[in-house]
């Protein structure tokens, strides 16, 4: 993908571990690629599809110098974060901050830490079958554009049957999709913290819930850890999930299976027959 180049952008901030960085301030270096499709600039003189970069110079000085962080990972993480969220039409970032000033005191030109996201596209399945079901969704939906996630498609709310064995209430269930620049783990986690915040409270195990968030897939991510699964284990087995992701996204391909949404429901149908 086409690519911005800035390099060694200096600017003098108050951002250090010890006392006497945050009162004596030192010189920052930052270097960053920011990747996004460009053609439209270059063959149409389309200024809305470009990137200013003497603003988003000045940008970055401005959010570099308006607080003062321990870390350089952190302020490097929101610069990140704010260019994103300033900048829509960028996919990805490479970003690095040197600080070259650094108190070690042995010889060193430098050190620096980069930090390297881009957006990547997932799906998310959304049930409820407590209090106003719908409402709960609805909720959940606006806590992820809160946290800076953008929504591309929501599919219809559907009302399916409990799965799982346990009684309970019929469930409101519905499956969007979205961009983001968090890594799987991050976005897992922000689905669990969103979960928490709206009330849910793991009793039974696939027992009546609030809210439940399951994240289903990251673009053709494979991962297996003790903590995330990907993609979801059960959504073969589960036409509850199925149904709305195949409104939205009938020709996306499973990348273990190897097979469609669309062919995954018919499947499941024809066995449940």
């Amino acid at each position: 993908m086409d690519q911005l180049q800035i390099k060694d952008l200096e600017i003098f901030a108050y951002h250090g571990l010890f006392p006497s960085e945050k009162e004596l301030g030192q010189k920052f270096v930052i270097s960053a690629s920011l990747s996004y499709d460009m053609t439209k600039t270059a063959t149409e003189l389309d200024l809305t599809a470009s990137i200013h970069y003497g603003e988003l110079c000045q940008q970055w000085t401005t959010w570099f110098q308006e607080s003062t962080e321990d870390l350089i990972e952190t302020v490097a993480y929101k610069l990140v974060e704010r260019t994103f969220e300033t900048y829509p039409l960028v996919q990805e970032i490479e970003l690095e901050l040197k600080k070259p000033w650094a108190p070690v005191h042995l010889p060193l030109d430098t050190c620096s830490v980069t930090i390297h996201r881009r957006k990547q596209r997932a799906f998310i399945a959304l049930g409820s079958n407590m209090g106003d079901k719908q409402a709960n969704l609805g909720k959940a939906i606006d806590n992820l554009r809160a946290r800076g996630i953008h929504i591309l498609k929501e599919s219809s709310v559907l009302t399916t049957e409990p799965w799982g064995g346990v009684e309970q209430d019929s469930f409101a269930n519905q499956v969007i999709e979205v961009e983001t620049w968090l890594p799987a783990p991050v976005l897992l986690e922000t689905l669990l913290a969103i979960e928490s915040e709206m009330g849910r409270v793991r009793e039974v195990h696939w027992g009546p819930r609030l809210i439940d968030l399951d994240l289903l897939f990251v673009e053709d991510q494979i991962v297996y850890t003790d903590n995330l699964i990907l993609p979801h284990p059960y959504i073969a087995e589960r036409l509850f999930v199925l149904e709305p992701l195949v409104e939205i996204a009938p020709h996306f391909i499973h990348p273990i299976l190897k097979q469609p949404i669309r062919y995954l429901v018919d499947q499941l149908e024809q066995g449940n027959a």
